[in-house]
Protein backbone atom coordinates (compact mmCIF):
# COMPACT_ATOMS: atom_id res chain seq x y z
CA UNK A 1 0.00 0.00 0.00
CA UNK A 2 1.26 3.45 -0.91
CA UNK A 3 -0.45 6.45 0.70
CA UNK A 4 -0.15 9.33 -1.77
CA UNK A 5 -0.72 13.05 -1.15
CA UNK A 6 0.99 14.62 -4.19
CA UNK A 7 4.07 15.49 -2.11
CA UNK A 8 7.62 14.83 -3.32
CA UNK A 9 8.09 12.42 -0.45
CA UNK A 10 5.02 10.41 -1.51
CA UNK A 11 6.27 10.35 -5.10
CA UNK A 12 9.60 8.90 -3.97
CA UNK A 13 7.74 6.27 -1.94
CA UNK A 14 5.64 5.45 -5.00
CA UNK A 15 8.77 4.89 -7.10
CA UNK A 16 10.26 2.69 -4.38
CA UNK A 17 7.04 0.67 -4.16
CA UNK A 18 7.06 0.18 -7.94
CA UNK A 19 10.59 -1.17 -7.71
CA UNK A 20 9.59 -3.60 -4.93
CA UNK A 21 6.43 -4.70 -6.75
CA UNK A 22 8.45 -5.42 -9.88
CA UNK A 23 11.06 -7.45 -8.00
CA UNK A 24 8.55 -9.48 -6.00
CA UNK A 25 5.71 -9.67 -8.54
CA UNK A 26 3.37 -7.89 -6.14
CA UNK A 27 0.40 -5.60 -6.57
CA UNK A 28 0.11 -2.06 -5.23
CA UNK A 29 -2.79 -0.26 -3.58
CA UNK A 30 -2.51 3.50 -3.95
CA UNK A 31 -4.55 5.31 -1.34
CA UNK A 32 -5.18 9.00 -0.91
CA UNK A 33 -7.19 10.64 1.84
CA UNK A 34 -9.53 13.60 1.69
CA UNK A 35 -10.24 15.25 5.02
CA UNK A 36 -13.18 17.64 5.22
CA UNK A 37 -14.66 18.56 8.57
CA UNK A 38 -18.44 18.28 8.61
CA UNK A 39 -20.13 21.59 9.44
CA UNK A 40 -21.94 21.95 12.74
CA UNK A 41 -24.42 24.40 11.21
CA UNK A 42 -26.89 22.73 8.81
CA UNK A 43 -26.86 25.93 6.73
CA UNK A 44 -23.46 24.91 5.36
CA UNK A 45 -24.44 21.31 4.54
CA UNK A 46 -24.70 21.80 0.77
CA UNK A 47 -21.34 23.58 0.64
CA UNK A 48 -19.78 20.71 2.62
CA UNK A 49 -21.14 18.12 0.20
CA UNK A 50 -19.91 20.08 -2.83
CA UNK A 51 -16.46 20.68 -1.28
CA UNK A 52 -16.06 17.01 -0.37
CA UNK A 53 -17.09 16.01 -3.90
CA UNK A 54 -14.58 18.39 -5.51
CA UNK A 55 -11.76 17.25 -3.22
CA UNK A 56 -12.47 13.59 -3.97
CA UNK A 57 -12.52 14.29 -7.71
CA UNK A 58 -9.19 16.13 -7.46
CA UNK A 59 -7.67 13.29 -5.43
CA UNK A 60 -8.88 10.67 -7.93
CA UNK A 61 -7.45 12.75 -10.78
CA UNK A 62 -4.06 12.99 -9.06
CA UNK A 63 -3.95 9.23 -8.48
CA UNK A 64 -4.94 8.56 -12.09
CA UNK A 65 -1.77 10.42 -13.07
CA UNK A 66 0.22 7.57 -11.53
CA UNK A 67 -1.52 4.84 -13.51
CA UNK A 68 0.41 5.11 -16.81
CA UNK A 69 3.65 4.23 -15.03
CA UNK A 70 2.05 1.16 -13.44
CA UNK A 71 0.54 0.04 -16.74
CA UNK A 72 3.85 0.55 -18.53
CA UNK A 73 5.57 -1.77 -16.05
CA UNK A 74 2.63 -4.21 -16.02
CA UNK A 75 2.18 -3.90 -12.25
CA UNK A 76 -1.24 -4.84 -10.92
CA UNK A 77 -2.76 -2.06 -8.86
CA UNK A 78 -5.89 -0.60 -7.37
CA UNK A 79 -6.66 2.91 -6.25
CA UNK A 80 -8.84 4.25 -3.45
CA UNK A 81 -9.83 7.73 -2.35
CA UNK A 82 -10.90 7.78 1.29
CA UNK A 83 -12.99 10.53 2.88
CA UNK A 84 -11.64 10.61 6.42
CA UNK A 85 -11.57 12.43 9.73
CA UNK A 86 -8.17 11.09 10.76
CA UNK A 87 -5.69 10.30 8.00
CA UNK A 88 -3.52 8.18 10.29
CA UNK A 89 -6.39 6.08 11.68
CA UNK A 90 -7.89 5.62 8.23
CA UNK A 91 -4.63 4.43 6.68
CA UNK A 92 -4.07 1.96 9.51
CA UNK A 93 -7.67 0.68 9.24
CA UNK A 94 -7.41 0.38 5.46
CA UNK A 95 -4.20 -1.64 5.76
CA UNK A 96 -5.83 -4.01 8.26
CA UNK A 97 -9.11 -4.44 6.38
CA UNK A 98 -7.35 -5.05 3.05
CA UNK A 99 -4.70 -7.41 4.47
CA UNK A 100 -1.86 -5.18 3.34
CA UNK A 101 1.57 -6.83 3.66
CA UNK A 102 3.64 -3.63 3.60
CA UNK A 103 3.00 0.11 3.72
CA UNK A 104 5.50 2.16 1.71
CA UNK A 105 5.11 5.84 2.50
CA UNK A 106 6.94 9.12 2.38
CA UNK A 107 8.53 10.55 5.49
CA UNK A 108 6.70 13.89 5.22
CA UNK A 109 3.69 15.15 3.37
CA UNK A 110 2.38 18.67 3.17
CA UNK A 111 2.43 19.36 6.92
CA UNK A 112 3.69 22.75 8.01
CA UNK A 113 6.62 21.68 10.18
CA UNK A 114 9.48 21.23 7.74
CA UNK A 115 12.05 20.79 10.50
CA UNK A 116 10.44 17.58 11.74
CA UNK A 117 12.40 14.50 10.75
CA UNK A 118 9.24 12.45 10.44
CA UNK A 119 5.78 13.76 9.64
CA UNK A 120 2.90 13.16 12.02
CA UNK A 121 1.05 10.81 9.65
CA UNK A 122 4.14 8.70 8.91
CA UNK A 123 4.94 8.58 12.61
CA UNK A 124 1.39 7.60 13.56
CA UNK A 125 1.08 4.93 10.88
CA UNK A 126 4.44 3.42 11.79
CA UNK A 127 3.45 3.28 15.47
CA UNK A 128 -0.05 1.86 15.03
CA UNK A 129 0.09 -0.35 11.96
CA UNK A 130 0.11 -4.10 12.47
CA UNK A 131 2.04 -4.62 9.22
CA UNK A 132 5.56 -3.40 8.46
CA UNK A 133 5.95 0.23 7.38
CA UNK A 134 8.77 1.29 5.08
CA UNK A 135 9.33 5.04 5.26
CA UNK A 136 11.09 6.58 2.27
CA UNK A 137 12.96 9.88 2.65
Amino acid sequence: MVPHDKSESASRAFEYAIDLAGKYNSSISIVTCVSVQAPTDPYFGAAYIETAKLLKEDAAKSISGLEPRLKELKIQYKTDVLEVRSVTDSLVSYAESHNVDLIVMGSRGFGGFKKLLLGSVASGVSQHSKCPVLIVK
